[in-house]
């Protein structure tokens, strides 16, 4: 019976904390995505404090490695500020440099905007979260051939082997990032959705079908994502290549 009830008071406590955790996140960013034309000086992004308690924003850009301390970062950007207050009901623009270093002139570079939110310190007994947004900051030089609205039609897609299976592979020759919202293939009668993300300028990205066998003939419907973060249908892909 003791043991019952210790047991008892442990998730009573638990249940507690967790009704009294803090998650009042009131922050928002003014953009999906940045993008940073190589002919300007700056480009700025605007915050939004729509809570009801002020915050402690810290922002700084990441080279597409979360996890590496801030102090080892070595990026061509700055920021000012990259620590404000933003108080309820107020707004805050964000201006991004870029440092001049020399960045690649073919296509576009792809880095990333991080936004922590550090809420105030709450009375009671609250459980405080910081929350982090990122989002992506292409930079991109002048004169590339063709636009990033129709930079999908530079994607060409084939089966391949990959290991003992079958992957989907998506071959960008263009200079653009192409970013992908939704990704389905029919196979027979069968439609699998496979995971979204974006196929970097001049490389490939491989998603795995997990079939042993030669998938048969593959129809691939997908929707990129566009500048200002709205989701575009392009059209649907007959999939005739093959790895011999």
């Amino acid at each position: 019976m003791e043991r019952f009830l210790s047991v008892f008071r442990r998730g009573a406590l638990l249940a507690g904390c967790l009704l009294s955790m803090q998650t009042d996140a009131g922050v928002v960013i003014g953009a999906t995505r940045l993008i940073f034309p190589a002919e300007q000086r700056e480009v700025t992004v605007k915050m939004n404090n729509v809570g009801s308690h002020p915050s402690l924003i810290q922002s700084w850009v990441d080279d597409g490695r979360p996890e590496v301390p801030l102090e080892q970062l070595r990026v061509p950007f700055r920021l000012a500020p990259p620590l404000f207050r933003l108080d309820p009901g107020k707004a805050q623009s964000l201006r991004l440099f870029h440092t001049g270093d020399v960045m690649p002139g073919d296509r576009e570079s792809l880095y990333w905007l991080n936004v922590l939110e550090v809420p105030p310190k709450g009375a009671g007994n609250f459980l405080q979260f910081s929350l982090r947004s990122r989002i992506k900051l292409l930079y991109r030089p002048q004169g590339l051939a063709g636009n990033a609205t129709d930079g999908h039609r530079a994607v060409t897609w084939r089966v391949v082997r990959d290991g003992p299976a079958w992957a989907m592979q998506a071959d960008n020759s263009g200079p653009f990032f192409v970013n992908l919202a939704r990704l389905e293939i029919t196979l027979g009668e069968q439609v699998v959705s496979l995971v979204p993300t974006h196929v970097p300028p001049f490389s490939s990205f491989r998603f795995a079908l997990e079939a042993r066998e030669r998938p048969a003939a593959i129809e691939l419907r997908y929707a990129v994502i566009d500048d200002y973060g709205a989701v575009r249908d392009a059209p649907a892909v007959s999939v005739a290549q093959w790895e011999q």
